[in-house]
């Protein structure tokens, strides 16, 4: 079994925290207008995100080599 990137998991979990808080953000008393779509980053950023630490960049943080 493969070991999963920890860095890139923990910045995928950070991304997806932060953008929904950004799209939930709406003046009070009104309802957040945004596409259909751009809930669909949320899921699909942190993929990219966790697929870049654990096939281009290959280096976690968490658990380095001695």
């Amino acid at each position: 079994m493969k070991h999963r990137n920890v860095t890139g998991n923990v910045l995928a979990i950070i991304y997806c925290i932060v953008l929904y808080g950004i799209l939930i953000e709406a003046p009070p008393g009104e309802v957040p207008n945004h596409p259909p779509w751009a809930y669909l980053m949320i899921p699909l950023g942190a993929i990219a995100i966790m697929a870049l630490f654990d096939f281009v960049i290959k280096y976690d943080f968490f658990r380095k080599k001695k």
